[in-house]
């Protein structure tokens, strides 16, 4: 159960509030330093200021050459661009999944749309000489248009168990995301279990999550449901406090629970098929990255969905850079990495929080 101070007085709100406002900036910072960082590394190296000075058309290093260009261009900045969106979307999805049910352990997959979208990545890998022809003919987008369907269905039935159930009260919603998960996860246990070796070998690295691959097509696509739920939690913020006292609470206060509830089930569920879609499973970033902002900036969601999504930046954004150089020229899959930089840090974090009741 979380807790909003709403009677701070003037003076401590005052510094609060400027705390708040350094904490985001440097945030802020270290999201355009990892931006520059993996725009910048990789196997053909390039300096950070000649990337700048080509950027700005300013002469601050030496001018890049077409092959660096070309890779800047497009290689490196669709996947970045590609990391930032799937950072900004898994973070704030956790934050709103976190504020719905009231539990700082909820996330995206909580409600079972993730697990929708891999029973249907599942079904594209193992069943794919039953599929019709003309999905086939997607090729390469074969398997993020049935993640995307996946999910999408995922969202309908939760709905529609809700719906069924006789009102869409956030218990409902968890209990049936929970079961359409656990449904999701048997269908999937079962195509591991008749599948080949080679499928089985693609479908555990789709699950284990890549960026590979995406160009600025992918991107544009991802781009459209990610800002959509950043305009929602922004505009919702306040809501989001009230709702963390309680449902009750929030209907005195004037606020429809029921078309909230539905309207960050429905975003959340976009934004998380669209990303799932084009990276695969990326866990942990959706639970923890809101965590560390609840530590940084309180529970005020008008500073925790922005400080949210910059911590979901860094840690995405770093963590594909990581993929790229560790163990080059293969790839770590993502979801490994994003998970070893983020845990220490959030490990970290809460036992100073519990041991000195202060970050």
């Amino acid at each position: 159960m979380t807790s909003i101070d709403l009677g701070a007085a003037p003076a401590f709100e005052g510094i609060r509030q400027r705390r708040r406002w350094r904490i985001v900036l440097a945030l802020g910072c270290f999201a355009g330093l990892a931006t520059l960082l993996a725009v910048g590394v990789g196997p053909l190296d390039t300096v950070a200021l000649d990337i700048i000075g080509w950027a700005l058309h300013v002469p601050l290093g030496e001018p890049l050459t077409e092959l660096q260009q070309s890779v800047i261009v497009d290689i490196r900045l669709p996947r970045v661009v590609m990391a930032l969106l799937a950072g900004i979307g898994l973070a704030i999805s956790g934050c709103l999944m976190q504020s719905l049910f009231r539990n700082p352990l909820a996330d995206p997959g909580l409600i079972g749309v993730s697990s929708g979208a891999a029973l249907a990545a599942a079904v594209t890998i193992v069943l794919a000489e039953h599929l019709p022809i003309w999905f086939l003919h997607l090729g390469p987008f074969a398997l993020p248009v049935a993640a995307a369907i996946g999910s999408l269905l995922a969202t309908l039935a939760i709905l529609r168990l809700a719906d069924l159930a006789g009102g869409e009260t956030t218990l409902v919603l968890l209990l049936a995301g929970i079961g359409i998960g656990v449904l999701a996860e048997v269908g999937v246990g079962f195509l591991i279990f008749i599948s080949n070796e080679q499928e089985l070998r693609d479908l555990t690295f789709w699950r284990m999550g890549s960026l590979a691959g995406n160009g600025w097509a992918q991107a544009a696509i991802v781009a459209i449901p990610v800002a959509v739920i950043v305009l929602f939690a922004w505009r919702i913020a306040t809501a989001l406090n009230a709702l963390s006292l309680g449902d009750d609470v929030a209907g005195h206060l004037g606020i429809d629970v029921v078309h909230l509830q539905r309207g960050i089930v429905i975003t959340v569920a976009a934004a998380i098929g669209a990303i799932v879609a084009f990276s695969g499973m990326i866990g942990f970033l959706g639970l923890v990255a809101p965590h560390l902002a609840r530590l940084l900036v309180g529970q005020d969601h008008r500073w925790l969905v922005p400080a949210s999504a910059l911590i979901g930046c860094v840690i995405m954004t770093f963590g594909d850079l990581v993929t790229r150089i560790a163990v080059a020229p293969a790839e770590l899959p993502i979801g490994l990495v994003t998970g070893a930089l983020g845990c220490p840090v959030f490990l970290f974090l809460l036992v100073r929080q519990m041991r000195y009741g202060t970050t």
